[in-house]
């Protein structure tokens, strides 16, 4: 009996080791279900959060397409406002760009820059451009190595030039400030506002410049420039303001300056000026018999009363140095030794000179005469013309 109990504990070790092994089978298998399971939902997870932000990205790229669609929509009735165009003028010019913008994608990457970069850059060419004029800017091709024709080919070329936004031609055939005719600067500005920045303006400046713009701009440009002008309307047209002249020689050369003085605005400035119109300054001081003492080529043309005395000294005006720039040809700005210490003493701006802007007070323009403040300025130093003075011969108020 013994003998048959072991042999029965050796037949039962066998059998205990093959359902360990089973049992080991059945969790692996069950462990390989899960993991199938676990994977199979992480996929249709990751595929539900995908197909949601791509709808969301469509949904978002819809709505940016009609904002869009709502500004080209405002810009056409400006653009029909303005210029009178109709339906059938604005499909065609969007069709046009729609085949210019299909081009560019299609075209290979280019020296010159595209369409979209010149709008980036300073847009297309715009006219009138404005003669007698020349525009400031960091030089991005030097005229005397590109000689143009016309200032259309000018601006042309412009359009063409990375970095330009600007240019000045010379289109004198006597040349322009010791420049050949059709030589073409092209530059690059950064105003301060849509206008373009000049560096120089008037009769005398022989240069024709021009500018690109965007569409926004141009528009914006537009706007500033009409209200530019509206504003100096009104200061030229407020009650109280004084007409005065000067009649001058400059050698053989005879005529008549007028001016605006801004007497609502600068009271302390027209008063002086009116009393030395009638000689009823300083021991009878006065501008008549004087002459243009001081004269800086395109920069000003300096006078003051015939003894030098003037009147007794007088205060600043706020709003004339303030609230004036010296920002164009033609102004009447008081020439002093320092904050309201003035006698009378003036120069006629003929250009841009911001450096002057709160120094010295702004108290009236010029209306006519330019060609003698240009003549009087022809005769700065580094024009030499023995013997000849620009003279005041007579003066007084209109």
């Amino acid at each position: 009996m013994r003998f048959s109990r072991r042999n029965n504990k050796k037949k039962l070790i066998p059998m205990a080791a093959s359902a360990k092994r089973r049992a080991t089978k059945k969790k692996l298998l069950c462990f390989a279900l899960l993991a199938i399971v676990f994977t199979v939902l992480a996929k249709h997870v990751r595929t539900h959060d995908h197909r949601a932000r791509a709808e969301a990205a469509e949904r978002q790229q819809q709505q940016q397409q009609q904002q869009q669609q709502g500004r080209d929509g405002a810009r056409k009735a400006v653009k029909e406002e303005e210029f009178g165009l109709d339906a059938s003028v604005l499909k065609k010019e969007q069709l046009v760009g729609e085949v210019e913008e299909e081009a560019s994608e299609d075209e290979p990457e280019k020296t010159t820059p595209s369409s979209r970069d010149r709008e980036k850059i300073g847009g297309k060419c715009t006219q009138p451009y404005d003669v007698h004029t020349e525009y400031a800017g960091a030089v991005v091709k030097w005229g005397e190595k590109n000689i143009l024709n016309s200032a259309d080919e000018c601006c042309r070329a412009c359009e063409t030039t990375e970095g330009c936004n600007a240019f000045v031609f010379c289109a004198d055939e006597r040349g322009c400030s010791g420049r050949r005719f059709g030589e073409c600067w092209l530059k690059k500005q950064i105003p301060s506002g849509a206008m373009r920045v000049k560096m120089s303006e008037g009769m005398d400046v022989r240069w024709t410049s021009g500018a690109l713009y965007t569409n926004e701009e141009f528009f914006s440009a537009q706007d500033e420039k009409k209200k530019e002008e509206e504003l100096r309307r009104k200061q030229r047209e407020k009650v109280g303001n004084v007409r005065a002249f000067f009649d001058v020689s400059v050698g053989n050369t005879r005529g008549r300056i007028e001016f605006i003085l801004y007497a609502e605005d600068c009271p302390n400035h027209v008063n002086a000026f009116r009393a030395l119109l009638k000689n009823e300054g300083l021991n009878g001081d006065g501008y008549k018999g004087s002459h243009f003492y001081r004269i800086l080529d395109k920069f000003i043309d300096q006078t003051g009363p015939v003894k030098m005395s003037g009147v007794k000294r007088f205060d600043d005006d706020d709003y004339g140095l303030h609230n004036l720039k010296h920002d164009r040809f033609g102004l009447l700005s008081s020439a002093n030794s320092g904050p309201n210490t003035n006698t009378g003493h003036f120069s006629i701006v003929v250009a841009p000179a911001p450096h002057l802007d709160t120094h010295y007070t702004i108290f009236g323009e010029v209306v006519a005469g330019d060609d003698i403040v240009w003549a009087i300025n022809d005769l700065d130093k580094s024009k030499p013309q023995p013997g000849v003075k620009a003279v005041i011969e007579d003066c007084g108020e209109l």
